[in-house]
């Protein structure tokens, strides 16, 4: 196998596997109880894509397109569930409360399904300042903060988050940070691989240098920041690439797609 073709199968087969632990890779086939899904994939919509009363059974905004295959494909064995939350800039309410009761609804929720389902696997998607919502979370849970505890997140996929850390592990390899700042990569050693961020070339929201407030007010709606669906690793569209990955999580937790 030549250089590029081993590193592009080294790529894909980090897509493959980038929500899955070593211990679902391992570990036998479980039981969830009565009324718990084999897996649950929470997905959190970027900024103005959603809100407060949205419906947490409905898909919206940019992941949609993400979630709605998967959600045919699998059934009952895969319930996708999106995070209601503000999701503004300015209103209803300012950008840090808008993420903060995001991340407090997700956790909640997560937690809540954890504590009930002690065999569901359990994952986490977000976009734009819902990837901020979920790194929250991320490191609320390494911190002991909040009743979700790391080792029940099996992964955690980040897509242009505005508190991007380069350092992190990252499936595109795009200079710059997270216009917000980062938080403290260490909190995701834990982890062992199951977390990552994705920040699309050009994206101004998780690919800068320092805090400039046209582009924290204009970024969102930016091209590059809503290429996620397209932008490619080694040839594969990032969706393509993550719904292989969730395909292998909820085989590994069942019999097998639904169709």
């Amino acid at each position: 196998m030549s250089d590029v073709a081993g590193a592009a199968g080294r790529r894909l087969l980090l897509g493959l596997v980038l929500l899955l632990g070593a211990g679902l890779l391992t570990a036998p086939l479980a039981t969830a109880a009565p009324a718990c899904p084999a897996v649950a994939l929470f997905a959190v919509a970027g900024t103005n894509e959603t809100s407060e009363a949205a419906d947490p059974a409905r898909s919206v905004g940019l992941l949609a397109g993400l979630t709605d295959p998967l959600a045919r494909r699998w059934g009952d064995d895969l319930s996708v569930r999106y995070v209601p939350y503000p999701a503004s800039l300015d209103r209803p309410v300012l950008y840090p409360f808008s993420e903060g009761r995001g991340a407090e609804r997700l956790a909640r929720d997560a937690g809540g399904l954890a504590a009930r389902c002690p065999d569901t696997t359990i994952t986490l998607v977000g976009f734009s300042q819902g990837a901020d919502v979920v790194s929250d979370v991320v490191h609320r849970a390494t911190n002991g903060t909040i009743a979700l505890s790391p080792d029940r997140i099996a992964g955690a996929v980040m897509l242009g988050s505005p508190r991007r850390d380069p350092r992190a592990p990252n499936l595109l390899d795009t200079p710059g940070r997270g216009i917000l700042g980062p938080r403290p990569t260490r909190e995701l050693d834990v982890y062992d691989g199951r977390v990552y961020e994705v920040c699309a070339p050009g994206d101004p929201i998780c690919a800068t240098e320092t805090l400039d407030v046209t582009v924290f007010r204009d970024g969102w709606a930016s091209g590059a920041h809503r290429s996620y669906p397209s932008v490619e690793i080694d040839g594969v569209p990032l969706f393509t690439v993550l719904e292989r990955a969730m395909d292998a999580v909820v085989a590994r937790a069942t019999t097998g797609p639904v169709s």
